[in-house]
């Protein structure tokens, strides 16, 4: 069974192929690159540098494949919004295109990388599956539309579907390659702030008068 990974050198991404390399199963990725790094696809996988907003490059990257994990797209919460219509142009727009490219292979798995910023500022924690999503971002608005587009196609096209809302993702996978891990630059994840932190330069906590329990964001 081949599966496309979309997004496959991202952080996610790589250590999904990873895992699946392990279980034995063949891999196609598409990933521009424009965040993650093409020294973590593996030899012998099928590796096509390309963009989801060119149907002709998802076209070429779903032949032969039987499934698709998808986690390729733009997700900094502060710069959806200071650029909403670039996060919908490749989020939102870019998925679709997946979607009708999938449709017209006949290919009918997909496992969708979404967030739980979809729920917005929950009203009731935990939170649940069944929670109201009402995101606060555009980040959150294009995973939740998404998430809308691909429960359209499973229930028109009969596509076997889910998406994974988590929260923020942590940890390293050691590989023949070496550590598949948080690569960002600017980083703006908790833990690889942390860990880089030291006296001369700390981790900083902003502000004092935002509307959680202790002031700070």
């Amino acid at each position: 069974m081949r599966v496309l990974v979309t997004g496959g050198t991202g952080y996610i991404g790589s250590t999904a192929v990873e895992i699946l390399l392990q279980q034995g199963f063949e891999i196609s990725i598409l990933d521009d690159c424009s965040t993650g790094h093409a020294d973590t696809a593996p030899a012998g996988v099928r590796f096509i540098q390309g963009s989801l907003l060119n149907p002709s490059e998802v076209a070429d990257a779903l032949t032969g494949c039987d499934a698709v994990m998808h986690f390729a797209g733009k997700s900094l919460v502060g710069e959806s919004v200071e650029k909403p219509d670039l996060y919908h142009s490749v989020n939102v727009d870019g998925s679709r295109i997946l979607l009708d490219q999938m449709r017209k292979q006949s290919i009918t798995k997909i496992v969708f990388s979404s967030s739980a910023a979809t729920y917005g500022e929950p009203k009731v924690v935990p939170i649940l599956e069944s929670s109201e999503t009402n995101p606060t971002n555009p980040y959150g608005a294009t995973k939740l539309a998404i998430d809308h587009m691909i429960t359209d196609e499973a229930s028109r096209h009969k596509i076997s579907a889910a998406s994974l809302r988590y929260f923020n993702v942590a940890g390293a996978l050691k590989a023949d390659r070496g550590w598949l891990a948080e690569r960002h630059n600017p980083e703006t994840h908790l833990i690889p702030n942390v860990l880089r932190s030291t006296p001369e330069s700390p981790v900083k906590i902003f502000g004092s008068d935002w509307p959680t329990e202790d002031g700070t964001c």
